[in-house]
C-alpha cells in the first residue's frame, strides 16, 4: 500500500494553519493560491523525506512516486505526524535563511529599524526549538518498532555459545 502526498500535506497545513502568509498571495484566485501552497508543501515534503532517510534507519524507504503523488510506503499516523513536523521545520528554514541574508546586508543598527531584535530572537528561538524537538522525535522513532511502538532491542541469546 502507499501514502498519498495529500495526507502529508493536510497534516502539514494543520500545523501551520494560523500562518496566513503561506496561504495568501496577491492577485491570484483561491484556487491558484491553493496550487501554490500545494506546490510549496510538496517541496518541503521531499526535503523532509530526505532528512528522515539520512537521519535514521527504518523498515521503510521514504521513497516516493513523483508522477503519482504518493509515497511507496504505507505510513502510520505517527510517521505522518513526524513528516509533517519536519515539513514545518523546512518551511521556517526558508525564513531563517532570509534573516541571515538581512544580517549580511545590514548593520545591527539598520536591522533594528526594520526588524526589532526581540522579534528576530523570538523567531530564531522558535526555529531552533522546532529543530531540537524534531531531532528528538526522529531519535525516538528510530529506536522503536514502527508498527508496535515498542523499543527495539537485540536478542543476545542468539549470539551466546553454549
Amino acid at each position: 500500500m502507499a501514502t498519498p502526498f495529500s495526507s502529508l500535506q493536510t497534516a502539514f497545513f494543520n500545523k501551520i494553519e494560523k500562518d496566513l502568509d503561506f496561504f495568501t498571495y496577491n492577485n491570484v484566485t483561491e484556487e491558484e493560491a491553493m496550487e501554490i501552497a500545494l506546490s510549496r508543501s510538496r517541496e518541503y515534503l521531499k526535503e523532509s523525506l530526505a532528512k528522515l532517510k539520512i537521519s535514521c534507519s527504518s523498515d521503510i524507504s521514504f521513497d516516493y512516486d513523483d508522477n503519482e503523488n504518493l509515497l511507496v510506503d504505507d505510513l502510520t499516523p505517527t510517521e505522518i505526524d513526524l513528516v509533517a513536523n519536519i515539513m514545518r521545520e523546512k518551511y521556517y528554514e526558508k525564513d531563517m535563511s532570509l534573516l541571515k541574508a538581512f544580517q549580511v546586508r545590514f548593520s545591527t543598527k539598520d536591522l533594528q529599524v526594520f526588524s526589532p531584535a526581540n522579534e528576530r530572537k523570538t523567531f530564531m528561538d522558535m526555529y531552533y526549538g522546532i529543530i531540537e524537538e524534531n531531532n528528538k522525535m526522529i531519535s525516538q522513532y528510530a529506536s522503536r518498532d514502527r508498527m508496535t511502538g515498542k523499543l527495539k532491542s537485540i536478542d543476545f541469546s542468539k549470539y551466546v555459545n553454549d
